[in-house]
């Protein structure tokens, strides 16, 4: 295996060090309406899974390194509805994790999401 050892990856107008590429940044994120299991975009997923109302597998493109990888997200509504909603995470092996969101009463809500995952890839 051959290694690229540089300090900055440049797309010709703004620079970034490689510890922070390598390190800092997410390494797979989607936008997603949680009932259609519909990605609005997405990073380093293959395919989102609809598994119940508020209930979605991301799968992912490229597996994490292990599964005590790291996964934030948040629950938007969508449609003008205000209502604030929960969203946890559940079942994180190294190729998907699973997202559920609830409303305030505790059912299952079909809003839509944003999660990132930070680790290291496989």
């Amino acid at each position: 295996m051959s290694t690229l050892n540089v300090a900055n990856v440049t797309d010709g107008t703004t620079s970034v060090a490689t510890g922070y590429v390598v390190n800092g940044s997410a390494k797979a994120w989607a936008a997603h309406v949680l009932d259609a299991a519909t990605s609005v975009d997405s990073l380093n997923v293959s395919s989102i899974s609809d598994t119940g109302t508020g209930d979605n597998r991301i799968n992912l493109s490229s597996n994490m390194d292990y599964a005590n990888y790291s996964v934030v997200s948040q629950s938007s509504a969508i449609d003008n509805n205000s209502n604030p909603r929960n969203i946890s995470l559940y079942d994180a092996p190294v190729g998907s994790y699973r997202i559920y969101a609830t409303t305030p009463s505790g059912s299952g809500s079909s809003q839509g999401s944003h999660t990132a995952a930070f680790g290291d890839l496989a």
